[in-house]
């Protein structure tokens, strides 16, 4: 729906966990509201041929969730994740999830692991990071692209950062992944163009028309034509910038969060040209 100046405010710091709860999908949201909300669902997880579901806390422990309180004490929704048998092994037991009674959901990882691509500058070699923080060569091109990777979404980082990770089994043609394999670079990709392609569908062209906010945050951005967002920093900023603020387009926090910031559209400040076309 549209925003007015009111929904301006200066950036404030989030948790880690902004958006997972009060995140109920229900049978009257609008399709990006209820797609939104079930994308922050928290993530707990299964063993295959087990029934026991466990919570992981971000000091790597799995609590055996014993109360189906838990799954309404917040106000969220939840997915629950089957991984291969032993996929769990690997975090130390913690004490059972009994009560909700004093529990802090900040304290528990809410997102699914994660996979990387990653490389050295100047060096050949792509690895994939697991999301246990194990590398693991890819061989050849080819593999690469069996597994419908790109090339593009390939992340460089320091050596120090790639030696540091201990090396697991390299990556051929004959790895099997008993998991699904998402890397996080190249579900970022979709979501900007996700984004860029309903933008371009609107006719908004122009960047002062590409106006996006995420759904329920009043911050209000710019997208660029080099893919960055724009904080609006104030009302004041957009009555002088001569921003329409009801031509705002509203996204999901995760297409949002997938552009990387950039300078804040201020007063005084003006990083970009507000009147360029992206072709």
């Amino acid at each position: 729906m549209p925003a007015d100046s009111s929904s301006i405010r200066p950036a404030a710091a989030t948790s880690t966990s902004s958006g997972e709860e009060d995140v109920v999908a229900s049978p009257t949201d609008q399709p990006l509201v209820r797609q939104a909300k079930l994308k922050r669902a928290w993530v707990v997880y299964r063993e295959m041929d087990s029934k026991e579901i466990y919570a992981i806390t971000k000091d790597k422990k799995k609590r055996l969730i014993q109360t189906l309180d838990f799954f309404t004490a917040f106000n969220a929704n939840y997915h629950v994740k089957v991984v291969k048998p032993g996929r769990l092994a690997s975090f130390t037991t913690g004490d059972p999830i009994t009560t909700v009674t004093g529990l802090n959901p900040d304290d528990f990882l809410k997102a699914g692991w994660g996979w990387r691509l990653v490389k050295v500058k100047g060096k050949p070699a792509v690895y994939l990071i697991t999301p246990d923080g194990k590398r693991r060569l890819i061989i050849a091109e080819g593999v690469f692209h069996r597994f419908g990777w790109e090339f593009r979404d390939v992340e460089e980082v320091p050596e120090s950062e790639a030696s540091a990770l201990p090396e697991d089994s390299a990556v051929t043609d004959n790895t099997v992944f008993e998991e699904e394999v998402k890397v996080d670079s190249t579900q970022k990709r979709l979501q900007r163009e996700q984004l860029e392609k309903r933008l371009e569908l609107k006719g908004k062209k122009v960047l002062r028309l590409r106006l996006v906010k995420a759904i329920g945050d009043p911050n209000i951005y710019i997208i660029d034509a080099k893919g960055r967002k724009h904080r609006i920093a104030s009302e004041a900023a957009a009555r002088k910038r001569n921003l329409n603020l009801r031509e705002t387009t509203e996204v999901t926090e995760e297409e949002l969060e997938a552009f990387p910031e950039a300078a804040e559209i201020t007063e005084t400040t003006l990083p970009v040209n507000l009147n360029e076309t992206i072709n």
